[in-house]
């Protein structure tokens, strides 16, 4: 039970992890914002982690109790799932303090995923698991798409429309946004689909380039493997064998080094690797091969991957950053060849963006998340082909 100096203690937490950054807000910072004696703070936990767990832990306690009660009224299993989407929407949208440390310090602290509170994660999940589920005994889901993909597609797209909104400052509209996504989902799983009856990287490297190269590839592995706040400068320098000056002659310091990781990876998505004989390949095809790009990206540079995953998306730095804009221009060919498929009859008329890009990067964070943090097993390229069909079918006119 949370008494009334609990609740202080988590509330004053919870402001400043948002405001002034988890790394940097101390016990005493919270005690003095929380009008708490520091030394009666550590009577109730243990330390400042264990106080972003049970904010953690609060919310997602009070999201399965809240679910259920509106569940309880409730039969149908697409609005049950389309009611999981808007209430995680929404809660992001109302509590803005929550949803900013939830993209920006969660991933920072994996202990969280061997804590007591992953329960709450575990049930939450469940619980959306479950309607699925219970969807695909009644009908109402195609039994042949994994209720894991249908889950991963509606909540990873929520949350990267959550993190959008945090980042650029986009401002939802929770009911308009759920529907979005819902539908969306509902295109490639639902069993009644939509149809039109029922509505350079290769330039000569010199020898700068060929540092900056060896120092990135270097601290990516440092970062995956210590995580972002255990690396240093130093670590990295070491095991690139260069000077800690030499570094900072590439780099200001330790997040310029991060935030260089995502221009040097992620332009590998625009690369035109077009071998196709006919030369103008047909939109659906184009869309596919977009996809897969994305997945041999994530899948060939796993460390890449985990600091991703875990770091770059939960920066918001890395949202003005020159390696973002090679997303956002990634995310502008997956439209453009949405735009043609469209023209072609290919695609339904009204594909919400950028929702539908958000839930292609959105579903394999939550896949990632997954096998790096609960220790889950990679996907298999059958599993990935499966994914790559479902994520195409909801756009797809179906004939």
């Amino acid at each position: 039970m949370i008494n009334k100096k609990m609740k202080a203690i988590l509330k004053s937490a919870e402001f400043l992890f948002s405001t002034k950054g988890f790394s940097q807000t101390t016990v005493a910072d919270i005690a003095k914002e929380s009008d708490v004696h520091e030394a009666s703070i550590y009577a109730y936990f243990k330390n400042k982690k264990n106080i972003l767990f049970e904010i953690y832990g609060g919310y997602l306690e009070n999201a399965i109790e809240t679910l259920n009660e509106h569940f309880q009224g409730m039969k149908e299993p697409g609005p049950k799932l389309r009611k999981a989407i808007w209430h995680y929407l929404a809660d992001m949208k109302n509590n803005p303090n929550y949803a900013r440390i939830l993209m920006l310090a969660q991933r920072e602290n994996p202990d969280f995923y061997t804590s007591e509170h992953l329960q709450y994660v575990k049930k939450y999940s469940g619980l959306v698991l479950r309607i699925i589920i219970a969807g695909q005994k009644e009908g109402f889901f195609r039994a042949d798409i994994s209720p894991r993909l249908i889950r991963n597609m509606g909540m990873g797209a929520s949350v990267f429309a959550a993190f959008d909104s945090i980042a650029h400052g986009h401002v939802y509209d929770p009911n308009d946004m759920s529907d979005r996504i819902y539908q969306l989902v509902l295109n490639a799983s639902g069993v009644q689909a939509y149809s039109p009856e029922n509505n350079a990287k290769s330039n000569t490297i010199g020898r700068t380039e060929l540092r900056r190269s060896q120092i990135i590839e270097t601290a990516t592995r440092v970062f995956a493997d210590r995580g972002y706040s255990k690396a240093t400068i130093s670590k990295i320098a070491k095991q690139a064998d260069l000077g800690d000056a030499t570094l900072y002659e590439y780099f200001g310091n330790k997040e310029a080094i991060l935030l260089g990781t995502a221009e040097t990876y992620l332009q590998e998505l625009l690369l035109d690797e077009n071998n196709n004989p006919e030369g103008i390949p047909e939109a659906e095809k184009t869309l596919r091969k977009l996809i897969w790009r994305w997945i041999w990206m994530l899948y060939r540079n796993e460390h890449f991957s985990r600091i991703l995953v875990l770091e770059l998306f939960r920066n918001i730095k890395f949202y003005s950053s020159p390696g973002y804009r090679f997303l956002a221009d990634f995310f502008e060919m997956i439209r453009t060849t949405v735009l043609q498929g469209q023209r072609e009859g290919t695609f339904i008329e009204d594909v919400p963006f950028p929702t539908y890009s958000h839930m292609i990067i959105g579903t394999f964070d939550q896949y990632l998340l997954s096998q790096f943090l609960l220790g889950k097993p990679p996907l298999g390229l059958a599993e990935l082909d499966r994914i790559v069909d479902t994520l195409v079918r909801v756009i797809k006119i179906q004939e």
